[in-house]
């Protein structure tokens, strides 16, 4: 297929991809006329009606046929699958299963396809890779409403997406509408990512009031011929071209996404590789994904606004990398926009490429390679051999004059604290076997801290270390707390406990920590996280716990990233206290 030159004002149109919602049905079912057509026999499609399923909530939707990616150029990566509302997500998962994560976003009307020249280099570089396909796109579900595709439902689909895989740590590669949807997640969850590169893309920011914009009816427009010929009668406004774009996106009776694809790179695909950015659209009523995703900046207002401050204190490593014949994503302009803004892009290694707007198909062998690079001038704060490590204990309470005192049971270095066996300990059993006034859990938790080293030879309390066993659970005798008042043997939240300890807790340059301030200005470092309360909390929910805490006046929550290793030192006794959800604290002494 040839090169089409295009004006400028052409360009810009295109590569200015962000997006809305829209207000009618894409309403045709069948297949319209192939281009290809051993393509379409490929994929078997029904000489019917297609089968049209739906979510409990009633979002209906088609599924490509599996026959449709048989043999692609290129692409011989295995499918994976998780269900998100429903609705079946289709993600590549290429390299160890154990290295950093590289979260790969693509945009509108590509699908992972985009990225079958960089997964290998970065999967061979030992970084575990994840490439989705969103909602609509590529091997995931698509809904055939072009109404249900809107801004915000996606950046929920792919939090849910993130979420159900647990990806934390998270090096983000995005382009395009990837960006949009990329950049709004980092911004509201920053501390779940640990690089951003932005490529040839943007977070669309529009005041309340501004939007230039209005969604189109989807109905097809016969009168309509060609890509081009539609386009270049358009105005050679930024605005009205992009309106444009999205009228012919949502109206042209043949809307072959590889056409596009072709538009906005430098190279010329082949045939076969036109044929694999077709494949997963091989009738119309597949299209709904590329036809609505223009419009959705039709319904961007100000949402976008607290993700792009919050970006402004992005202090981790950001690179920008432009294509210079993508005149607005990937311009200086942008790039100078999102350099100044991000204080992590301070000293990267920024590159621009004789590449279009579609970069990773231009070059992305060799931008792959630059990523290796700045991932590894940019390492992860290497974790200590606590960090993020499931533990359980068991408090076994006596009574102590007027007073009550714990002996600790700890989980760590015998078990992880299976929850099947956790579940099933009896306490009354375990107190009238250990002649306890009670028995309380007090898990599943996990380390914040990264290293436990012991100040001396001396054994910190009698009989430290010796193991005793609760149902299917070795534990080991770990501490002693004198408790001042007890509740089922837990602690009362913001009150201070004093532990026996001889310790020191590290924490390592770069790691994140949480910090509680009292009226008197103690301060007190988390030094675990509990899930006794909220099964469900995350560490990567913890930068946002000040939202959920009842902290007693005068306190306050603090979180920062640190400089230099920190210690904390208990040389006999430490000073610990909880919060609402039983996360754990020792005192700065």
């Amino acid at each position: 297929m040839p090169r089409f030159a295009l004006s400028a004002w052409l360009w810009i149109v295109l590569v200015t991809l962000i997006g809305g919602c829209s207000d009618a049905s894409d309403g045709p079912r069948t297949a319209d006329a192939p281009t290809d057509v051993e393509q379409l026999d490929q994929c078997n499609l029904p000489v019917g009606d297609i089968p049209v399923s739906s979510t409990e909530s009633g979002i209906e939707y088609v599924r490509t046929p599996d026959a449709c990616f048989d043999k692609l150029d290129g692409y011989s990566f295995q499918p994976n699958y998780v269900e998100v509302e429903g609705l079946r997500y289709h993600y590549l998962d290429e390299g160890p299963a154990d290295g950093e994560v590289v979260l790969m976003l693509h945009g509108q009307p590509s699908w992972s396809y985009l990225y079958r020249k960089m997964i290998p280099v970065l999967a061979d570089a030992g970084y575990r890779v994840i490439a989705p396909d969103h909602i609509g796109m590529g091997r995931s579900d698509k809904p055939v409403d072009p109404r249900v595709h809107q801004f915000e439902q996606h950046v929920a689909w792919l939090k849910a997406f993130i979420g159900a895989l647990g990806l934390a740590d998270i090096t983000l590669f995005v382009q395009d509408w990837g960006s949009h949807f990329g950049l709004r997640m980092a911004g509201d969850n920053p501390d779940n990512f640990a690089r951003i590169v932005l490529a040839n893309g943007d977070l669309a920011v529009i005041p309340a009031g501004l939007n230039p914009f209005t969604a189109p009816v989807f109905e097809f427009d016969n009168t309509i011929e060609g890509t081009v010929e539609f386009l270049s009668q358009g105005p050679a406004d930024r605005a009205g071209s992009f309106q444009n774009w999205m009228i012919f996106s949502a109206t042209a009776p043949y809307l072959f996404v590889a056409d596009i694809l072709q538009l906005l790179t430098v190279n010329t695909l082949t045939e076969v590789q036109l044929a694999a950015y077709n494949a997963p659209f091989p009738a119309p009523i597949y299209r709904g994904g590329p036809r609505a995703f223009p419009s959705m900046v039709a319904g961007i207002e100000t949402q976008n606004m607290p993700a792009y401050e919050a970006l402004g204190r992005f202090d981790r490593p950001f690179m920008f990398l432009g294509g210079d014949s993508d005149f607005r994503q990937g311009s200086i302009e942008n790039q100078n926009k999102w350099t100044t803004h991000v204080p992590g892009a301070a000293g990267q290694p920024h590159e621009r490429y004789d590449a279009g707007h579609f970069i990773q198909e231009d070059v992305g062998e060799e931008m792959a390679t630059h990523v290796v690079d700045f991932m590894q001038a940019n390492p992860i704060p290497v974790a200590g051999p606590l960090f993020n490590r499931r533990y359980c204990e068991i408090l076994l309470v006596s009574e102590s004059g007027e007073a009550f005192e714990a002996r600790v049971y700890n989980s760590l270095g015998l078990n992880n604290c299976p929850q099947e066996a956790w579940d099933a300990l009896d306490l009354d059993a375990i107190a009238t076997e250990q002649e306890a006034s009670l028995a309380a859990k007090n898990g599943p938790r996990y380390w914040v801290l990264d290293l436990i080293m012991q100040i001396s030879d001396e054994e910190p309390i009698d009989g430290f270390g010796e193991t005793a066993t609760f149902g299917a659970l070795d534990m080991f005798l770990a501490a002693t707390i004198d408790l001042d008042s007890v509740v089922s043997g837990e602690n009362e939240p913001y009150v201070v406990n004093e532990v026996a300890r001889s310790t020191i807790f590290t924490f390592v340059a770069g790691r994140r920590i949480y910090e509680l301030e009292d009226d008197a200005g103690e301060r007190y470092i988390m030094q675990s996280m509990s899930q006794m309360i909220d099964p469900e909390q995350e560490l990567y929910d913890l930068v946002s716990l000040d939202e959920r805490l009842d902290l007693p006046d005068g306190w306050s929550f603090n979180t920062r990233i640190l400089q230099e290793d920190l210690q904390l030192v208990a040389n006999g006794t430490a000073r610990v206290i909880t919060d609402d959800l039983s996360n754990t604290y020792q005192m700065v002494e």
